[in-house]
Formats: C-alpha cells, structure tokens, sequence
C-alpha cells in the first residue's frame, strides 16, 4: 500500500500524457452497469487492485485483458469513450483530452485487475480509485468533472 502511494504521490513530478482513445465513436456499452457514486479524490489511494467477483484472487493474472477504461461525458456510463488498459502505462498522471462525469472498467471475465485504476480532476494532485470491473461510478462530490487517471 505505501509503493501505491507513493507511486501515486509521484505522479504530479512525472507530469501529464494524454492518450488515444480506442475510437474516435462513443460508446453506451456501461450503460447496463449498476451505478454508484465514486469515493472522494484523495491523495493516497487506499488498495491498488480493481475487484471482480467476491473471493481471492491471484495477484497476477493473464486474465486481466482484455479490459478497457470507460470515460463517459455523462453521468451513468453512457457516451463513453474506451482506453485499452493493456497498453496504458503505470505510475504516471495521464489526461483524457476531455471532462468526463463518469467512469468504468469493462472487462468481459470479471476476474478484477491486480492494479488500481484511478480517475480525478484536472492537475494529478488526488485521484478516487474505480474499486470494481463492470460497475459505472460517477464522479467526484455534487457532479464534480474529472479529467485524469491514472493505473498503479
């Protein structure tokens, strides 16, 4: 937890990247995902995996992809735009090239991830973790907009 933090806490000397989405279409496919409110942005993350089904889980698993990062310019994970997490890479603050309200993890085999995936504002100073695969959370408090993320 305190290599996560850490590596988390680095990400504003690191500085900002922005990648390219898979393609240029929006997508609804987290639209059928249960919604919840994400945590508050804070500077330390509190785990650094992103859960799938109820039990333990291997701390590496090729099961991982395919998986990929939904952005949504609205609330409940429609108009999504989609990142493959296979080829983001780790500890480093990255922007979207856009605001986006809500956010998720799409991965067909629900087996979780054996890295945290994180969203916040503007900036890499704090970051709310996306705590399981094929859930939409919106973002931050009283609709608050979110333009980085970040994988560790």
């Amino acid at each position: 937890m305190l290599a996560t933090a850490l590596a988390i806490s680095a990400l504003t000397l690191v500085g900002h990247a922005r990648l390219i989405p898979i393609s240029a279409e929006p997508t609804d496919i987290g639209a059928s995902f249960p919604v919840h409110p994400i945590g508050p942005a804070s500077p330390l993350p509190t785990q650094n995996n992103t859960h799938g089904r109820p039990g333990p889980h291997p701390n590496i698993v090729p099961s991982d992809f395919p998986a990929t990062l939904l952005l949504c310019n609205t609330v409940n994970c429609i108009s999504c735009f989609q990142f493959d997490l296979s080829t983001i890479p780790h500890n480093s603050c990255l922007q979207a090239g856009f605001s986006y309200l809500s956010m998720a993890i799409n991965q067909p085999n629900n087996a979780g991830l054996d890295f945290g995936v994180f969203g916040g504002p503007a900036g890499c100073a704090s970051f709310a973790q996306i705590p399981t695969v094929n859930e939409c959370f919106n973002s931050g408090p009283n609709g608050q907009a979110f333009a980085d993320f970040a994988l560790a």
